[in-house]
């Protein structure tokens, strides 16, 4: 079972195909990821919306919940000010809240 749990609306699905570096000639794999908006309370208890992009295993199981709320595995870290989600390969399928 995942320690985090990143819950909201699937807002959209999309895939990147795969590309070349063109310094490095590195070869960068097709990638799927999920859009999920997010709600976060504040210290205040004021909400705000948070626009959560996420790499993903499979396109599909996150098409089927297009505008319905989830609960995703994930895992975090920080880059600068942001925290950034990742989703677990161990835990692929959203979960219908």
């Amino acid at each position: 079972m995942a320690m985090l749990t990143l819950n909201g609306i699937v807002q959209n699905v999309f895939a990147r195909p795969a590309s070349t570096d063109k310094e490095t000639g590195e070869v960068r794999p097709a990638t799927d990821y999920a859009q999920i908006l997010a709600e976060n309370v504040l210290e205040s208890g004021e909400k705000r919306l948070d626009m959560v992009t996420l790499k993903v295993r499979s396109i599909d199981s996150f098409r089927r919940f297009l505008g319905q709320r989830v609960s995703v595995p994930v895992g975090a870290f920080v880059s600068g000010k942001n925290i950034l989600f990742y989703s677990l390969k161990t835990e692929p399928e959203p979960i219908p809240a």
